[in-house]
This record gives C-alpha cells, structure tokens and sequence, in this order.
C-alpha cells in the first residue's frame, strides 16, 4: 500500500509539470489524443527508448545529425527504362532529388529538382524521401536508399519501368497511417477518401499512442489526482490484452496477405483510414483476404508480410495462438543497448524454449546467458 502511495505521488507530481501543456490535437475525430511529448513528463524513459526504435524513427526531417547516406559520392542513378538521370545531393544544409536526361546535343533537358522535407523509414533496412507541396502534399521522390552493403542508392519499389511515376507520387492515408503518428486533419474525414491533405504541422515517427490509444483521458486523470487503478485504466496497457488483441496491435500495419496486384484488405462501412484504436478487434476496423494457394507466386510483392507468414508459421500454430510479435520483438527499445551477441543469444533461448517445448507466455523474454552453439531441431544453425 505504501509502494502504490508513492508511485501515486510521484505520477500526479509529473503530471502537475504537464498542466500547462495541455494543447490537444484532433485526429480525424476529436477520439483524445494528445501530443505525445505530453508522455514524456511522467514516463521519460520509456518515450526516450522508443523513440530510438524503427517505429519511433519512422519519419523525420533530414538533418545533419540523423544522415547516414553519402550525398557527394556515387550519388547519380541512370534509369534505363525511362533514359533519365536521378541525383541526390545536398545543399547548403538542405537536401534534394533532380532529375535530368541528355538531349541530343549533349546538353541538359528535362530538369526538375524536388526539395527533400521528410524523410520516411528508420534507415534500418532503407529510406525513402518526401517532398511536400505549397498544397501540403507529400510526394514520394524516385531514389531511396538502402542499408545493405554498407549503403546504396537506388530506384524505389515500382519505379523500375518506362512510366512510373517520377515525382508525382502522392503519399495518401492508407500509405500515411503505417509509417507515422496519426496526423491533425480536419474532423469528421471521408472515410473513403484516400487523398491526404496536411497544410499544418506533421507528426514526426509513430507515437506512444498507437498502441497504447488515446491519451487525453489518461493525462487529465493524472492532473485530476484521481486513484491510480483510474489513470491505469484510461490507456491502453498491450501487455494486459488477450494474445489476440496484443498480436492485432503489431497486425495493424504489419499485415498484407495477397500480392500487390489484388486487394488485401477493405473497410468496413464508415470506418475512415485513422480510425482504428488499441485494443479494439482489428476486424471492426479492416477485413484482411486470405491467399489462394492456387494463385501462384507471379507478380508478388509484398511489404507489410511479416505477421501473415507467422500467422502461417508452425511455430504460431503449435503455440496455439499465445505466440506474439512480442514474443521476440522488442517493441520498446529497452534491449537496444544490447550487443548483437547477446541480442542473438536471447532470440535463440526463445527459439529453444518453443521447439523444445520449454515455451509459455509467462517466460516469452530472453533468458539463456549462451547460446552460442545451439542448433534448431532441423539442424541448422541458429547463429551466423
């Protein structure tokens, strides 16, 4: 009982900090949510190591600080199905993507240059940049860059022919609402437009409230001082859901089950692209199409597939539905400052424990200090 009145005292001192920050922001419907800096006054260890997470670092202006690409060298791309030149460089500390072709003199034609205002992925695996209108617009510019092999640049996803889309890509809800913070739109959206309009300020990287939902009432609780079982519960808690609704939070945006030729998913009626919440059945919010195994393979191209391949994996099946994301992910960031080795070593213990029989959902963390030398029952190895 004394724990509970100090670590009552102790939320309720946080959130008297946060009285004077209290501009929320309206999503699509005014639903209660708040700017997510709001978070950090009371939980600034868990908002600094998310932030340091893929998800926290989805979309971001470019700036010295956050560049790992080289924009001086091997920085021009020939796209040969559409005979034109892409470069990528930097500017007086700004950053830009023009496009040019050679006429037949030899000279420049062509020319367009498109500023750099945002850039969208971690950098993890690749980036992609945006430039935003007067309108406010996003659009997608032609080269990304990839993290293997120490860094390249290249065309993006469905650029390699004849007629792309150049620099007229636009960045519409649907692609929005998986790789940032639900945006301040206007209220009230048609739920079946797709065009994405953000003439204001855009939230940079997924919040705290995707998966924890909407945080108004949560924050007023705690200004409020009511009891604590009361700030509890008016926010989301992932780890207290059933491992169904736990796996749905991940599934949300990572999950596509047909190639890009077919539709994947529709909305139910009246649903719009941000309106799903944390905790709620994702089927009330998006129906997703199962693949036909006599489909066949051609023509597949898949981002978001990772939690359909589990959801077809052995090991989700033998778990009997109590296997998650979570399971192995580290959604917070708090291993981050772990060494591969152990990193890897922990990711193993986790692969025993569930092929060996040892798995529960009361001990789904890294827990064997060596696991260096271990091997998956097929034999092969489970470290590189």
């Amino acid at each position: 009982m004394r724990r509970s009145g100090f670590v009552l005292l102790a939320f309720l001192a946080a959130a008297q900090e946060l009285r004077l920050q209290t501009d929320l922001f309206i999503s699509g419907e005014d639903a209660g949510f708040v700017d997510s800096a709001v978070c950090a006054g009371c939980h600034r260890a868990a908002y600094e190591s998310f932030r340091r997470t893929g998800m926290g670092r989805s979309f971001y202006r470019p700036t010295p600080e956050n560049t790992v690409e080289d924009y001086q060298r091997n920085n021009t791309i020939y796209h040969q199905p559409s005979g034109r030149y892409y470069t990528i460089y930097s500017r007086a500390g700004r950053y830009y993507q023009r496009r040019h072709q050679i006429g037949p003199d030899g000279r420049e034609k062509n020319v367009v240059e498109k500023e750099i205002h945002y850039v969208l992925g971690s950098g993890n695996h690749s980036r992609t940049y945006l430039h935003k209108t007067e309108g406010g617009q996003l659009l997608q510019l032609p080269i990304g860059w990839y993290a293997e092999r120490g860094g390249f640049w290249a065309m993006n996803p469905g650029y390699n022919r004849p007629d792309h889309m150049d620099f007229r890509r636009k960045i519409d809800r649907e692609c929005f609402f998986c790789h940032n913070a639900y945006p301040p739109i206007e209220s009230k959206p048609d739920s079946d437009r797709r065009e994405l309009t953000l003439p204001g300020a855009i939230p940079e990287g997924i919040d705290c409230q995707r998966c924890h939902g909407p945080g108004r009432q949560h924050v007023q609780s705690a200004q409020a001082g009511e009891p604590l079982e009361n700030i509890r519960g008016a926010v989301v808690n992932p780890a207290r859901l059933s491992p169904e609704r736990q796996l749905e939070v991940c599934l949300q945006c990572h999950l596509e089950s047909t190639s890009h030729k077919l539709p994947y998913s529709i909305r139910p009626y009246g649903r719009s692209y941000f309106s799903y919440r944390a905790g709620e059945p994702l089927g009330d919010y998006i129906l997703h199409f199962d693949r036909s195994r006599q489909a066949g393979a051609a023509g597949e191209f898949e981002i978001a597939h990772a939690g359909y391949r589990l959801l077809k994996s052995a090991c989700f099946l033998r778990s009997a539905g109590t296997l998650t994301c979570t399971t192995c992910h580290d959604r917070m960031g708090l291993r981050a400052t772990q060494s591969p080795l152990h990193a890897m070593a922990g990711f193993a213990g986790i692969a025993m424990d569930l092929h060996w029989g040892a798995w529960s959902p009361a001990a789904s963390t890294p827990h064997r200090a060596d696991a260096s030398n271990a091997t998956c029952p097929s034999g092969a190895p489970m470290m590189s």
